[in-house]
């Protein structure tokens, strides 16, 4: 079984780094730049520790080797970062921009230099709800839960997963407290759950994991 799951982990991977160019993945411990970002999302105790960063085209993850036995939720996590990559190679730098909205447009408080009411785009700063980076990250958990049921079938809860993802990432400090609507989002989780198999890229990922 752990070699079949290695396996299935190198073909997954492969499969990513030929869709992606420049596909690699990092230890966060190694890199300057993650240290630096980890200092502005200071509300992320466990930015560095507990979660795995995309910024196209690598993926950094909190140490190398990383989850070297835990290959299931290792590929979970790979497609789910895979979705945000594809995401991002299809829209460009929009991607960064709906990534990080609201809270982007507090560049234009600069402008309170030549008319101080710009300087009220500082508000912006708060942790104001991001529909758009919501629903970046909703589509790659959803990918999250679709890897989870196919290899651990009935013998994972699947509802307890999705309330726990939307009560500590959605609508906690994770990602900024970026949607704090639950049960809009529980609904929305429990109905592409359902239909995961006409959602393109887990249909792909899928295919990948259930070829021998």
């Amino acid at each position: 079984m752990a070699s079949s799951l290695v396996a299935k982990r190198e073909r997954l991977t492969k499969h990513f780094k030929k869709q992606i160019p420049g596909f690699e993945i990092l230890s966060k411990k190694e890199s300057f730049l993650i240290k630096v970002i980890s200092k502005f999302l200071f509300f992320n105790k466990t930015f560095l520790t507990g979660y795995v960063t995309t910024l196209y085209p690598k993926v950094y993850v909190p140490e190398w080797p990383w989850r070297e036995n835990d290959h299931i939720n290792a590929m979970a996590t790979l497609a789910h970062e895979y979705v945000h990559l594809k995401d991002r190679k299809r829209m460009w730098l929009f991607f960064n921009f709906l990534y990080l909205f609201p809270q982007n447009l507090s560049l234009f408080s600069l402008f309170g230099f030549i008319n101080p009411w710009w300087f009220l785009c500082v508000l912006f700063l708060l942790p104001i709800p991001s529909p758009t980076r919501a629903w970046l990250e909703f589509r790659g958990y959803r990918m999250t839960f679709a890897v989870w049921a196919h290899f651990f079938k009935d013998n994972i809860d699947i509802d307890s997963h999705i309330c726990a993802t939307v009560n500590r990432n959605f609508a906690g400090p994770g990602y900024y407290w970026m949607f704090p609507f639950k049960q809009y989002l529980i609904k929305k989780f429990y109905l592409y759950h359902a239909r995961r198999r006409t959602v393109p890229e887990i249909h792909e990922v899928l295919n990948i994991l259930e070829s021998n």
